[in-house]
């Protein structure tokens, strides 16, 4: 290993370098938590609703079966075809 290198490689953080530079979760009360709670448990059923209704208007033929990541890649390729359409 050149001297550069050298350079470089102790430029990176060791693991337990790392965990000291990270900052401390902000502990909440019990009415702060449950708040926090009642937000995330919204905000997950509006995307789930989202994902619901993005299934419902893409061609394919067991809609409720795909995850999210497949009902986002069949998104994606739906509109590239529908560009396609457009282009030619």
């Amino acid at each position: 290993m050149n001297n550069e290198e050298q350079f470089l490689y102790n430029m990176i953080p060791s693991s337990s370098n790392l965990q000291q530079t990270t900052r401390k979760k902000r502990k909440l009360n019990g009415q702060q938590r449950d708040e926090a709670t009642v937000r995330e448990k919204h905000r997950m059923l509006k995307l789930n609703k989202a994902y619901s209704q993005l299934r419902l208007v893409l061609p394919v033929e067991n809609k409720c079966k795909l995850s999210r990541i497949e009902t986002l890649r069949t998104a994606v390729n739906y509109i590239h075809i529908l560009n396609q359409l457009l282009e030619s």
